[in-house]
């Protein structure tokens, strides 16, 4: 019997490969006359914006949002801008670089930097982040974050049992 890899399973084993790629070291540029998928470029603005509703925007009604680092996720533009609001709430700064996008048909991985200024944290941080989108469409059904949690913490100066006031 051979065994076939889920869509999913393989998915995970990339994003994994990506983060351990990624390490902390810098990103070699992209080559000259390089451009980002439109939805990325979107995905990437609408995180640096201030406008919760602008990510949630570019999901699909029913999309859905897992940052796996923390084990949350939210289904729903509204939920998906709620989480964006949350996020702006508690890192100061936050901004995601994106070093590189690779698309296969309808599924992206992204490869970036995740940064920003956990509120109340001696000092900030920046962290390799891979994204996993499946699209549907034009519209974002799927958005898988990874990045290493505890490397947030670390860079912050924060404890790696910490957790974020409640609102």
């Amino acid at each position: 019997m051979k065994l076939q890899p889920t869509r999913a399973m393989t998915a995970l084993i990339c994003a994994g490969a990506a983060t351990l790629a990624l390490g902390s070291t810098a990103f070699a540029a992209q080559p000259a006359g390089w451009h980002l998928p439109k939805v990325v470029a979107e995905w990437s603005t609408a995180w640096n914006g201030a406008d919760p509703g602008a990510l949630g925007a570019l999901f699909t009604p029913g999309g859905t949002y897992t940052d796996q680092a923390i084990g949350v996720t939210f289904q729903g533009r509204q939920e998906i801008s709620g989480w964006k609001a949350r996020t702006d709430s508690l890192i100061e700064n936050v901004h995601v670089t994106v070093r590189a996008a690779h698309r296969d048909g309808d599924h992206i991985t992204i490869e970036a930097v995740y940064s920003g200024h956990l509120k109340g944290a001696p000092k900030p941080f920046a962290v390799p982040l891979a994204t996993l989108l499946e699209l549907d469409g034009r519209r974002i059904a799927s958005d898988q974050d990874f990045y290493s949690l505890n490397a947030v913490l670390a860079q912050s100066g924060l404890p790696a049992d910490w957790t974020p006031p409640t609102p």
